[in-house]
């Protein structure tokens, strides 16, 4: 299959490579980027008064990792949690094992167990700038005292979105295998209403049922859901599409 890989360098990089190993001839077209967050001078003082640290992405641990090794910092001894397999990877990846939910939304990861009695617990949330203000809202409604560290911010490289639509036709790709409603959000910014047509008779590979219904109510008619928004999750349900 040709699918078209939208997400950060980096990711995008380890992503294609694992899908040629499988046989796929990828393109790779990051339509948003990272950068380390402004927040992060703040992170030690952070670290050392929380209880419980929650991650929303897998950039958030990346980018605070990095800055933790710079500093010569380690990360402090307490509970983890990663609100979905992805980002509870990328805290394996620096030797934390993170819980996270089967479900990989917010609502997956405040319905655990070990979430529930939390009052007058200190919760940090590292993300970047932005978002899952749900999880903040209700652990808060819990009894909990929530704090963000905006770890990594992101921005979008510009792009003529006629041109990009085209090159992409004459690629051949027929599949998108897109890792958050921001992506497929900016996805469809960028693809003229006269070429939507054709991206949405592509096949769409998501990481959850929320960005699933996005998709749906966009105009996608070919939704793969995979297991999160690993690598290896989206070349799975990549694999079972093309068995099909």
């Amino acid at each position: 299959m040709i699918p078209l890989v939208v997400r950060p360098a980096t990711q995008a990089t380890e992503l294609v490579q694992l899908l040629r190993q499988h046989g796929h001839a990828p393109l790779s077209c990051p339509l948003l980027e990272t950068v380390a967050g402004s927040e992060l001078p703040l992170l030690p003082d952070m670290l050392q008064a929380a209880d419980i640290i929650i991650t929303v992405s897998a950039h958030a641990v990346h980018f605070a990792h990095d800055f933790l090794l710079q500093t010569g910092l380690t990360w402090p001894h307490i509970e983890y949690f990663a609100v979905g397999q992805a980002s509870a990877d990328a805290f394996a990846a620096v030797g934390i094992t993170a819980t996270c939910p089967d479900d990989p939304r917010s609502e997956g990861l405040l319905a655990l167990p070990a979430l529930q009695q939390v009052a007058g617990k200190r919760v940090l949330i590292l993300r970047g700038n932005g978002g899952r203000d749900l999880i903040a809202s209700t652990l808060a409604s819990r009894g909990a005292l929530v704090h963000y560290c905006a770890a990594y911010e992101r921005y979008y490289p510009e792009f003529d979105g006629e041109v990009l639509s085209h090159h992409w036709q004459v690629a051949r790709v027929d599949s998108l295998l897109v890792t958050s409603g921001e992506l497929l959000q900016r996805l469809l910014e960028l693809v003229p209403a006269s070429q939507q047509p054709w991206l949405f008779d592509r096949l769409l590979v998501v990481p959850s049922p929320r960005v699933a219904e996005m998709a749906r109510a966009a105009g996608f008619i070919h939704i793969t859901i995979a297991q999160g928004a690993s690598n290896q999750a989206l070349m799975a349900a990549l694999e079972l599409r093309k068995m099909e």
